[in-house]
């Protein structure tokens, strides 16, 4: 059987975060911190050609896991294996300069992804023509809007041809053409043996498009298995569920939103 493309073995994030006084304010001078553990036991093989959906309420840890996969965060407990190139979008300003221009932003983008230099004219040209920005990849991206964005990075991240592309929250961004684009670009992405993970709450088109469903929960894994079966039991306990908290936010030692 061969080896899994990522692999994750009781693997444990945590975040320190100022303890606040009962006015919500961080109290001075205090160095305590409370802890928090935005992923905690997580075991997890994820294979060669699978397309593994992460659903979850927010705060459930699946941008911790996707970030983790991606090698932005470093597991405090456990051991995380990717055997070959992450393409990681995980969300749609993901890595992109916003005073440099679209072109400048794909040049940067492809070679912080490991495309060769040799081959940045070819695949630069592919990319300009499959985000469909045209004339605007001469403007800075700050004038960009969030559909522009995604975008741009949507195709730097899928022309790099990584083995393992990580969206988190990006498939409902875009116009609808782009979209159809994006889902075309998966289908071949997965035909020609390589892995997705992605994390959305397009509960309808993760069921269309995943092999594999993965449920979490306050940071771990409740469930994982056949898309139909988990996804049913995962709106059900949705519906029936009270409006959850926030998690807790503030300063620590690693960036928190989007736990």
């Amino acid at each position: 059987m061969a080896e899994p493309v990522v692999s994750l073995r009781d693997v444990g994030i945590r975040f320190r975060f100022s303890r606040r006084s009962r006015h919500g304010r961080h109290r001075l001078f205090s160095r305590k911190r409370k802890p928090f553990w935005g992923l905690r036991h997580a075991t997890l093989d994820v294979e060669r050609g699978e397309a593994l959906g992460l659903v979850g309420p927010n705060g459930a840890g699946k941008t911790t896991l996707l970030r983790t996969v991606s090698g932005i965060y470093e597991a405090d407990e456990g051991e995380v294996e990717v055997r070959g190139r992450i393409g990681p979008l995980l969300s749609v300003t993901a890595g992109l300069m916003p005073r440099l221009s679209g072109w400048q932003n794909i040049s940067l983008l492809a070679t912080l992804l490991g495309l060769p230099s040799s081959r940045m004219g070819e695949l630069g040209e592919r990319i300009a023509e499959f985000s469909g920005l045209g004339e605007f990849l001469d403007a800075e991206v700050r004038t960009y809007s969030a559909g522009m964005r995604a975008r741009l990075g949507f195709s730097v991240a899928t022309f790099v041809e990584p083995d393992v592309l990580v969206l988190d929250e990006v498939l409902a961004v875009g116009d609808e053409e782009f979209r159809r684009k994006s889902a075309g670009v998966i289908r071949d992405f997965l035909d020609s043996g390589r892995t997705v993970m992605v994390a959305s709450h397009e509960l309808d088109r993760l069921e269309e498009m995943c092999t594999r469903i993965i449920w979490m929960d306050h940071g771990s894994i409740r469930e994982a298995g056949e898309p139909a079966a988990i996804l049913e039991r995962y709106r059900e306990a949705r519906a029936a569920a009270p409006p959850e908290p926030e998690r807790p936010g503030g300063r620590g030692r690693r960036a928190a939103p989007g736990l």
